[in-house]
């Protein structure tokens, strides 16, 4: 990396530029574990924003994975996604943001709702090339990606420290506490609210109960 990326990419390893950080990570202690949706945490849910939704563009989301690139199952998490989205054309997944792990976990949010914002048709492309690293994920190691899938770091990295990714951070927070959920990866489908890792054919089989 030059001496201008380096440049770039090193606010994102301090957490004097996350100064909602600490906040976010404090406030994402939530409630325990909920099978049912409520109507409140619904509301929140559909409009929340900063959604990416991958598979079938035009299907409202049968799925919602609450999402922490830290959390020890993210990866199985994100790879069990794309088996789903290649099994059936239909159904629409919908990502939403909720780091709590660590600071890095805040920074490699941020760098993912920034490359949503400004190329949401590279984004599925990102998170399951994010997916295919190792060791903990930070804004360096996201940016890394960015620039990897061929898009403008420079672009991304100035555009996740805007506070317009701030407010979708807060509001990833505060549908996770409304959902109840603990620990990600956490999932909505349909009416149901899973807390942990679900595998893949836990996941198939609550897909399957949620179509009918």
């Amino acid at each position: 990396m030059g001496a201008r990326a380096e440049q770039l990419c090193r606010p994102l390893t301090r957490r004097g530029l996350l100064a909602a950080g600490a906040g976010l990570l404090a406030a994402a202690a939530s409630p325990a574990f909920a099978d049912a949706i409520t109507p409140e945490a619904r509301k929140l849910l559909e409009a929340m924003p900063g959604k990416a939704v991958l598979g079938a563009q035009k299907t409202k989301p049968l799925v919602t994975e609450l999402v922490d690139f830290n959390a020890p199952d993210w990866r199985r998490s994100a790879f069990d996604m794309r088996e789903l989205l290649a099994g059936d054309a239909k159904l629409a997944y919908a990502i939403v943001q909720t780091p709590r792990v660590d600071v890095g976990s805040i920074e490699a949010a941020r760098v993912a709702l920034a490359v949503l914002a400004m190329q949401p048709a590279k984004f599925g492309d990102f998170y399951l090339a994010l997916a295919a690293t190792s060791g903990d994920i930070d804004g360096v190691k996201a940016l890394n990606v960015v620039r990897s899938e061929g898009l403008d770091h420079y672009k991304v990295f100035r555009a996740a420290n805007q506070p317009d990714i701030t407010d979708i951070l807060t509001q990833g927070v505060a549908l996770a506490a409304a959902l109840r959920v603990l620990d990600t990866p956490a999932y909505v489908i349909g009416a149901d609210v899973v807390s942990g890792y679900a595998d893949l054919a836990r996941k198939r089989t609550l897909v399957a109960a949620a179509a009918r």
